[in-house]
């Protein structure tokens, strides 16, 4: 593993109701703690800071995270809106000139594509991809930020990211594409840990 610098934040997306799962699924068990702990615990391993998102059950979202300086919490109170509501409330408290965005029920990234990503801090946009599919976390520039904030809340991420020139990146981690949204999904994360 290369030397890691721990120069970027990193915005996880942690406000949806988890509607497909039927439950909360970020405080299911996953490793030694939960899905959302595990999330957070890989990206701190590259990344100076988190800034994580929430939004339904926030309460209990922050509560988790409180006694961690690395992690700022930050209410999106329009999370019914979607996702892109989420990065515009967390977009303004990125401190570094280079950002991570990436989902919090994606447990299992493994942290050295963080590490790879950070190579590469020409291009604006840089997206990892698994055999020719693009996954997360993408890597963004704080020009890409400041745009962000122009768009309105109905607005999506690939609408933004196509005014820039976006580099994909090949990695050798299937796990960049995969989030947990269905007991199937959570099922075959907890086999993969086996």
């Amino acid at each position: 593993m290369t030397k890691i610098q721990k120069r970027f934040d990193s915005i996880i997306l942690a406000a949806g109701m988890s509607t497909r799962m039927g439950k909360w699924k970020l405080v299911m068990p996953f490793h030694d703690s939960t899905i959302i702990e595990t999330a957070v615990s890989n990206t701190l391993k590259v990344c100076r800071r988190v800034i994580l998102v929430g939004g339904y059950k926030f309460i209990e979202l922050k509560n988790l995270f409180d006694a961690n300086n690395n992690v700022r919490i930050v209410e999106n109170k329009e999370y019914r809106k979607g996702m892109f509501s989420s990065i515009k409330t967390a977009v303004p408290l990125v401190e570094t000139d280079r950002f991570f965005i990436s989902l919090g029920d994606m447990p299992m990234i493994n942290p050295e594509v963080y590490n790879y990503l950070q190579q590469f801090s020409e291009p604006d946009v840089v997206i990892p991809q698994y055999r020719g599919k693009k996954g997360h976390p993408v890597f963004l520039s704080s020009m890409v930020g400041k745009r962000i904030l122009q768009f309105g809340d109905n607005s999506t991420m690939r609408e933004v990211l196509c005014e820039f020139l976006n580099l994909h990146v090949p990695v050798d981690d299937e796990n960049i594409l995969h989030d947990i949204d269905t007991e199937a999904d959570y099922k075959t994360f907890l086999k993969k840990l086996e």
